[in-house]
């Protein structure tokens, strides 16, 4: 699962598509905790110290119109989960499909696009691993 990440952030699209097919026939079991652990370090390495109501709508806006696929995305609820990985007192009601699909493309809004160099993200994988194991 975590090379199915991996290769996701960094657009490798047949490497991703033969993964999704092994685990598609082993199954995901545990990949939904893995991916809100690197939702959520994602989200802090792009607002290390916070972010206002502002900061979180102009980067769910700018999130929708450049991200394949972010269109289609529900702003209020992107808002909601960012801000929810910013502040854990924020109550989140949002369909599990809708946050999984919010929650990818946060991760490839923040990291995709050579934003992180291999190194960061393997070190970032390897914490978000940690932490998934935790819950």
């Amino acid at each position: 699962m975590v090379a199915y990440i991996r290769t996701m952030v960094t657009g490798d699209h047949a490497e991703n598509d033969r993964i999704e097919a092994r685990l598609d026939s082993q199954g995901w079991e545990g990949f939904a905790t893995l991916l809100g652990a690197v939702f959520f370090l994602a989200v802090d390495r792009r607002f290390p110290d916070g972010a206002s109501t502002e900061e979180v709508i102009r980067f769910v806006s700018h999130m929708r119109s450049t991200t394949n696929g972010g269109a289609e995305t529900d702003a209020t609820s992107a808002e909601i989960l960012i801000s929810a990985a910013l502040d854990p007192s924020i109550d989140t009601d949002v369909d599990p499909k809708v946050a999984g699909r919010i929650q990818g493309l946060t991760i490839l809004h923040t990291l995709g696009g050579g934003a992180i160099s291999g190194d960061e993200l393997d070190a970032l994988l390897s914490e978000a691993t940690a932490l998934a194991r935790q819950v």
